[in-house]
């Protein structure tokens, strides 16, 4: 097609102003603009705030492996940051057990409790190499803890058998020392998985506090909001962007689009890419945040509900995490609920499904018996949580290869099909950057973080 020429034309094109999107403008030393589909920034790290209540698409905490990649996203919000120390359980043979459920097995009736020792022991004397995941947990945790916790809990979360999901999920699961085990089975618990022990997150705002602060250091001439991306054309010499706003042409495009959008925007997508990223799943989820009048029953985090005869996985307390979340004297509860693409629950109507999650917490003790809420939000993402299935990996490198060949650089979450907390987007960001040509020292990092104007209190 023909180029109109225009004062538009930029270096570098950025779709979508999640916290992939932002963050890799935070540190491009490129000419750039973001253009994205929502009036606000954010995408799945953004709050909805409602009369006085704040909440975000499921729970959202700052904590990471990576030091410098924390520094920058706690200093980012100045002082409007609170320190919190993790209090996750697993609700599971009719106990709440302290997360994560190895390290706790004390909390599990016996003769249960012994038999997850007693299997646990077994399985690491015996194992072989494991040819899937369900194996890998089997050789690692014993069938007992794999049959009563691992298998329903991930099956719930993913919806698909645990022998279909990629073994790179392996490398994320630390392995508990046997002797941390046993400890914890008689009753003297110890601390797993340490880098989410103690957490930040907004004092104010909600998890959308850290996007907004991020978006406070981009121009507004460099930002486009309330644009959704239409059609992504190469040219040969850069790439052509269409929009509901404007069109434009960058020399390059990095696109944080969830990948089958992606797919129906760009002509001419070979058909072996087109069946690459159909293979790819993406699961929605509904979330529904209820707000109760008096004082919270519990300080929890989160708690982990492996049931298959109950559809939330998952349940979360906003104002756990900060107390400016729900109005004085209230709290509030937030339940998910993961599903396959097509399935019969995002049919039901709204009622239905807060009638189903509260008798479950209802039943679980999770909310007084008797509490009716004064508040209730549904949300129903149709992007939401990222599987990772057996092979994978090679469908992502065939459609992330194709689409460089034609100027467009997939990142981010739903971009690359990564399953990525807010450090992960940060790390990816800082590694894009420097391959695009800015030379960052970690230092440069930090000082880009640390410099961001004022949001909320700093």
């Amino acid at each position: 097609m023909p180029w109109r020429s225009s004062n538009r034309d930029r270096q570098l094109g950025i779709l979508g102003a999640g916290a992939s999107g932002l963050s890799l403008a935070l540190l491009a030393d490129a000419d750039y603009m973001i253009v994205e589909k929502d009036h606000r920034v954010g995408g799945h790290a953004a709050s909805t705030c409602v009369d006085g209540w704040v909440f975000d698409q499921g729970p959202h905490i700052m904590f990471s492996r990576d030091q410098l990649v924390l520094d920058c996203m706690v200093a980012s919000l100045g002082r409007n940051v609170r320190r919190g120390r993790r209090n996750n359980k697993v609700a599971v043979a009719n106990s709440l057990a302290r997360y994560p459920l190895e390290n706790d097995l004390a909390a599990l009736p016996l003769p249960l409790r012994a038999d997850a020792v007693i299997s646990m022991l077994h399985a690491r004397e015996t194992r072989t190499d494991p040819r899937n995941l369900a194996e890998w947990f089997e050789a690692n945790f014993g069938e007992v803890l794999v049959s009563t916790y691992f298998r329903p809990y991930n099956e719930k979360l993913w919806n698909v058998p645990l022998e279909r999901l990629s073994m790179s999920w392996a490398d994320r699961i630390p392995q508990p020392p046997v002797d941390d085990v046993i400890r914890g089975a008689v009753g003297e618990c110890s601390e797993g998985y340490l880098h989410q022990l103690n957490y930040f997150y907004p004092l104010r705002g909600g998890y959308s506090a850290l996007v907004n602060a991020w978006a406070s250091g981009i121009g507004p001439q460099d930002l486009v909001l309330g644009s959704p991306v239409e059609r992504v054309i190469p040219i040969g010499d850069g790439v052509v962007v269409e929009s509901s706003r404007g069109e434009w042409r960058f020399g390059q495009v990095v696109s944080t689009l969830p990948l089958r959008h992606l797919v129906d925007m760009v002509p001419g997508v070979p058909d072996s890419v087109a069946a690459a990223v159909s293979r790819l799943i993406v699961n929605p989820m509904v979330i529904a945040t209820f707000g109760f009048e008096g004082p919270a029953p519990n300080d929890f985090t989160a708690v982990y509900i492996p049931d298959a005869g109950y559809l939330v996985n998952r349940v979360s307390y906003p104002a756990v995490f900060s107390p400016h979340n729900a109005p004085p004297g209230c709290f509030s509860v937030q339940a998910e609920i993961t599903c396959a693409r097509g399935a019969e629950l995002l049919g039901w109507s709204d009622d239905a499904i807060c009638e189903h999650m509260l008798d479950g917490l209802r039943t679980r003790s999770l909310v007084p018996s008797g509490c009716e809420p004064v508040f209730r939000w549904i949300e129903r993402l149709d992007q939401a949580y990222i599987v990772y299935t057996n092979d994978y990996e090679h469908d992502v490198r065939l459609a992330a290869d194709w689409f460089a060949g034609q100027g467009i650089i997939l990142h981010g979450r739903f971009g690359l099909h990564q399953y990525l907390n807010i450090d992960g987007c940060l790390r990816g960001s800082i590694e894009l950057a420097r391959k695009l040509g800015a030379q960052l020292t970690d230092e440069d990092i930090r000082r880009r973080f640390e410099g961001l104007p004022a949001d909320g209190e700093r």
